[in-house]
């Protein structure tokens, strides 16, 4: 999933998504977001992979 995707033009976020992959855990992203979610393990839901710029787009899961 991420892994392929994260590299696309169009990347969609639905409520649904849940942003937690191995590459996360090490803090591997770009900018300040993946030392953040490395040194948290935190994971992104939903919208927040949208502000983080993880997402190009956000629909409702039910209009996908």
């Amino acid at each position: 999933g991420v892994g392929l995707s994260i590299h696309g033009h169009f990347r969609v976020a639905t409520e649904k998504t849940l942003f937690a992959m191995p590459e996360t855990a090490i803090g591997k992203l770009s900018g300040k977001i993946g030392y953040y979610l490395g040194l948290t393990g935190y994971r992104l839901k939903g919208r927040d992979v949208l502000k983080a710029g993880i997402a190009t787009h956000f629909v409702e899961s039910d209009k996908v």
